[in-house]
């Protein structure tokens, strides 16, 4: 509170390169951003088969979809492999054995709130 002329002023400071000047009024708030999913996934051979253990924290919905990518040599088209209850867990047992690579999004059941992509090589 600033005591001005001998009337109350709620000010709200600025920083203005190296000048402050007060502002009148309240300030706009910031919306809160959503929750982030962070997602890892880590891969081995199960039984010769390329396996990937999918691990998640920050959703909040009762169901997630995973998205699977298999990277091609001109990229690779995303499509759901399953949708789970959220436990922040999932295994992959994806059918490959060879040499390949896997990426990874989890995204909140019917929403475009995902994590950021997490990817596996899987090299022999």
């Amino acid at each position: 509170m600033i005591v001005w002329g001998g009337q109350d002023y709620q000010n709200t400071l600025l920083n203005t390169g190296g000048r402050y000047c007060a502002q009148s009024g309240s300030p706009t708030p910031t919306p809160t951003p959503p929750a982030q999913i962070r997602l890892s996934a880590e891969g081995r051979k199960v039984n010769g088969v390329d396996t990937v253990r999918l691990t998640w924290s920050g959703a909040t919905s009762n169901q997630i979809d995973i998205y699977r990518c298999v990277q091609r040599l001109h990229g690779c088209d995303p499509a759901v492999i399953a949708t789970t209850v959220n436990d922040g867990r999932y295994i992959d047992s994806t059918g490959h054995t060879g040499p390949v690579g896997f990426r990874y999004r989890v995204c909140e059941a019917g929403t475009p709130t995902c994590s950021k992509t997490a990817g596996v090589i899987f090299p022999h």
